[in-house]
Order: C-alpha cells, then sequence, then structure tokens
C-alpha cells in the first residue's frame, strides 16, 4: 500500500507541477486527508505512515524540480501553512 501512495501522489504532484508550468523557486501549497486518502470520513482516521509516504513524494517532486513544497496543517492547528525558511526569507517565523 505505501509504495502505491507513494507513487500516485508523485504522479498526482508531478502532473500538476507539468500542466501548471511552474517556475524554479515558486511555492506549491498542498493540503490533504489522510483519512480521506485509505477511505474514510476527513478527520475520522489520520494515520502517520500515510502521511509520511504522502509528504515524500510530494517533496521529493517538488525539490527535484527546484519548486518549494507548503503543506496546510489540519483544523486541530488552525489550518497553518507551514514551508521551508528557504521558500519566504523575510518572513517572520510564527509559533
Amino acid at each position: 500500500m505505501k509504495k502505491t501512495i507513494y507513487e500516485e501522489t508523485y504522479s498526482a504532484i508531478e502532473e500538476l507541477c507539468e500542466k501548471s508550468k511552474l517556475k524554479e523557486g515558486s511555492i506549491v501549497v498542498v493540503g490533504c486527508s489522510t483519512s480521506e486518502v485509505v477511505g474514510e470520513k476527513i478527520g475520522t482516521n489520520s494515520n502517520p505512515d500515510v502521511a509520511g509516504e504522502i509528504f515524500k513524494a510530494l517533496y521529493d517532486c517538488t525539490k527535484s524540480k527546484g519548486l518549494f513544497l507548503a503543506v496546510q496543517c489540519c483544523e486541530h492547528l488552525n489550518r497553518a501553512i507551514i514551508t521551508e525558511r528557504d521558500a519566504v526569507p523575510a518572513a517572520e517565523i510564527v509559533n
């Protein structure tokens, strides 16, 4: 299952990047629900293993294209968006 999640996620983000013609240095913002990925209602079946495979695929693909990945957190974390410092070097760190 992990390999399939990684492969499907990588394929989806690769297609998104290609069709949107993103330029190097662009930021790609992604939000998803691991509950929905495994076929459950959103917010009912969080899965750290699934999240890890999704993140790895997203990160591997965006890095290979010179893009930055930003991830939207769930409602429990106020839907905050997190990314690498290099993506927004002048921004203030918020905790």
